[in-house]
């Protein structure tokens, strides 16, 4: 920056000469080392010598010498659509978007430089517009030309990139591999098909299980199905006879012979939990046989026998 000088208006004219030669002087003495940048930059800076960046640099001195770009470009508007793009460089279509005219007053001859002046205008206009519609046309081809040129060798280099042998720099310094390693082929089971005949063994086996079940269900519910009420007058009869005053009395009567007030003594002791669990699985310990009497157990023989020809439980019996 230049010192600072006194104002021309306060100082002598003699002395305002030898002061604009002074300051004309050092003006030329401190702009002569800005016109060297290297004296600018100190030395242990990595720009003190001047290496040109490579066309593609990233770096920040890259881009500071990009210049911003103001606004955006339009999108470029389709002029040849594939329906019908190639149609309109030829004359039938030129001929119809832009006709000539053909009306009485057109032929006649033009009556001032006016109307003269118009029909080479028009005249002019649609000239342009064939030359226009056409240069574009074989600008688009060219274009669509050279895209599938370099489509093509884009295509052709990676496919010959991609066949292409291992290199023998790469050969040689590759990392050596276990080949059990590399085997990642999923093998199939060598027992594949015992372990299949197995299994349809088992679910033949269940199905039979489920279809024994409801096979022994379903005579169950037949057997049941005597005593099921399915009208009101026998709902009417059954709940008239249950809930009778004198019901243990007849029922003490009729079983026993003589009036029962515990239903204990009428029906013996009620049946246990293990009797349930003994009863469904259809077993029972020495004990418990032992102390049943010859009756009971040729009844249970009898209904099991009924039960293996019939196909199903009686729980009615």
């Amino acid at each position: 920056m230049p010192p600072l000088l006194p104002r021309p208006a306060l100082v002598p004219r003699a002395a305002s000469t030898s002061l604009s030669v002074l300051s004309r002087a050092l003006l030329s003495s401190t702009a002569a080392p800005q016109s060297s940048p290297r004296q600018q930059i100190p030395p242990e800076s990595p720009l003190f010598i001047n290496v040109p960046n490579p066309p593609q640099d990233q770096s920040l001195e890259a881009l500071r010498e990009l210049k911003p770009i103001k606004g955006h470009l339009p999108v470029p508007r389709q002029v040849f659509k594939p329906k019908d793009g190639h149609l309109k460089p030829k004359d039938e279509w030129l001929s119809k978007s832009a006709p000539i005219p053909t009306s009485e007053r057109s032929q006649r001859p033009p009556r001032s430089d006016v109307q003269a002046w118009k029909r080479q205008m028009a005249a002019s206009r649609r000239d342009n517009m064939r030359e226009g519609v056409r240069a574009l046309y074989s600008r688009k081809q060219r274009f669509d030309r050279s895209r599938l040129e370099r489509q093509t060798a884009a295509l052709a280099a990676n496919r010959a990139a991609a066949m292409a042998p291992e290199r023998e720099d790469e050969r040689l310094t590759r990392a050596s591999i276990n080949a059990a390693t590399l085997a990642t082929a999923v093998q199939p089971d060598p027992e594949r098909f015992e372990r299949a005949l197995a299994s349809r063994s088992r679910t033949e086996s269940l199905h039979s299980q489920k279809s024994e079940a409801r096979r022994d269900a379903i005579q169950e519910l037949y057997m049941k199905a005597r005593s099921f009420i399915v009208t009101e007058q026998d709902l009417e009869a059954e709940v008239d006879r249950q809930f009778a005053p004198d019901y243990w009395k007849n029922m003490g009567a009729s079983a026993a012979g003589y009036d029962v007030h515990n239903i204990w003594d009428l029906d013996g002791r009620p049946q246990t939990v293990a009797d349930m669990l003994s009863d469904v699985s259809r077993t029972s310990n020495a004990l418990h046989k032992s102390l049943e009497s010859e009756k009971t157990r040729t009844l249970k023989r009898q209904k099991e026998v009924a039960e293996e020809l019939t196909g199903g439980r009686l729980d009615g019996i």
